[in-house]
């Protein structure tokens, strides 16, 4: 190597060693700062005070969120099981079993789809007169089930019926509340009802105050299918 070559090397030599030391110095500033904040959130800790990442939950928060899926879900799910017994007492079945998932094709994947929240079902099958027993396999659930049984038991409430008067079907604990988006104040309550629609039976929301929309004629319920006579039915005033 020439001298001239050398001495442009040299030239640059203090520069490169100058630039390693401010990286250095960075690295120990970040370490210092991220040993600041441990040091800042154990003595919250310490003294009692609650920390928490952005967007965080606690567990108590958690199981709330999921009990409101459960119970945003209860009204198809019901109206789907009340088919599944309706199909069973054709075939003159006792009992059926509910499955909590069932593998499926998602995107062109297999994937664990809920078919039911077996838990929130079975306390409200019971209500219906119907008697439920859980099965629980495993932790998460995949191969959770639930029995549905009804050997002996009256499920029906259509004596009530009168054919020349009109009532509702309301489902028990389905009652939402609707709030204002821009306060988050409640503006009103809706209320799941068993309604027929183009010769069909439906589960439509309305307002807890019914409108004639959920009226149904007495007539029409003698001749409905098994999960719409099993609902305890209300006198229309």
């Amino acid at each position: 190597m020439s001298l001239f070559s050398r001495r442009k090397l040299s030239e640059y030599e203090p520069n490169d060693h100058q630039y390693q030391l401010n990286k250095l110095n960075f690295k120990v500033t970040k370490l210092e700062d991220r040993i600041d904040n441990l040091e800042n959130d154990w003595e919250c800790a310490s003294q009692g005070e609650s920390f928490q990442l952005a967007n965080g939950i606690d567990a108590k928060e958690a199981a709330n969120r999921v009990e409101k899926a459960a119970q945003k879900a209860l009204p198809n799910e019901l109206k789907k099981a009340f088919d599944e017994i309706n199909s069973a007492v054709k075939n003159e079945q006792q009992s059926i079993r509910l499955w909590q998932y069932k593998l499926g094709i998602v995107n062109g994947e297999p994937q664990w789809v809920r078919i039911y929240h077996i838990a929130a079902l079975s306390r409200e099958l019971k209500k219906y007169g119907y008697e439920t027993k859980l099965d629980s396999n495993d932790s998460d659930g995949r191969f959770s089930s639930l029995k549905v049984s009804w050997e002996g038991k009256e499920t029906s409430d259509i004596s009530k019926i009168d054919p020349a008067k009109k009532y509702i079907l309301p489902l028990e604990d389905t009652e939402c509340e609707i709030t204002d988006s821009v306060t988050g104040k409640a503006i009103s309550h809706e209320v799941a009802y068993a309604c027929p629609r183009d010769d069909k039976w439906e589960i439509i929301y309305e307002r807890k105050i019914y409108s004639d929309a959920v009226v149904v004629p007495g007539k029409n319920i003698i001749s409905a299918p098994n999960w719409v006579k099993s609902i305890e039915p209300i006198e229309a005033d």
